[in-house]
């Protein structure tokens, strides 16, 4: 779930949202252990491991898993995932193609639309738990047991926190600096690194 390949397929569905004002990652439940113990406040150095996704068996998991979406474009490993989570939020059913049975989030999505730009944090972290329950059931269909528990909350709180800021920035080009720089400077890549403990895209400084 390289940050670099979440941030642009997530700051997509991001170009849609305009949630809160404030500090978008308030009440989000990253774990106090793991992410080299910054209990949420990020990682800005970019170092890896020691977190929630890098596990002997997370890492297992990320091993045995590939992803092939409706455009025929196939990722493997912790790209995989990343692409999962994209398409758990379910705005881009042109290339989803999760497993059978697996539901993506298009309420929850649509329930953000539909309140911005002053949504609930509630209604933020609805989504949060859905994209990580999809993604979650995703990669256990994928490469059985499927990533834990602590490992997609780190996805979904992403997904919420880049809902939650940098609309403006990211609605006409989400590779743009600026998109980049504002979900920098809203801890968005820097708060996944520390979480998952997976490789950083370097993104942030």
């Amino acid at each position: 779930m390289k940050p670099m390949i979440l941030m642009g397929s997530l700051a997509l569905a991001t170009a849609l949202w305009a949630c809160n004002t404030g500090d978008p990652t308030v009440g989000f439940r990253y774990p106090e252990n793991g992410g080299g113990g910054t209990g949420g406040t990020g990682n800005v150095g970019g170092s890896t491991g020691d977190g929630f996704c890098t596990t002997e068996e997370n890492q297992a998991v990320y091993d045995n898993l590939t992803y092939t979406d409706r455009l025929g474009e196939t990722s493997e490993g912790d790209e995989a995932a990343s692409a999962i989570g994209s398409h758990c939020i379910g705005l881009a059913p042109t290339e989803a193609n999760l497993p059978d049975g697996v539901e993506d989030c298009l309420p929850e999505a649509g329930a953000v639309l539909d309140c911005a730009p002053a949504c609930s944090n509630d209604v933020i972290l609805a989504l949060a738990d859905c994209v990580a329950t999809c993604t979650q059931n995703a990669t256990a269909a994928l490469s059985p047991p499927g990533l834990d528990d602590n490992c997609v909350s780190c996805t979904g709180d992403t997904v919420a926190c880049g809902a939650a800021s940098c609309v403006r920035e990211c609605s006409g080009d989400t590779d743009a600096p600026a998109c980049i720089q504002c979900r920098c400077d809203n801890n968005c890549i820097q708060e996944f690194d520390a979480c998952s403990g997976l490789p950083s895209g370097g993104e942030c400084g």
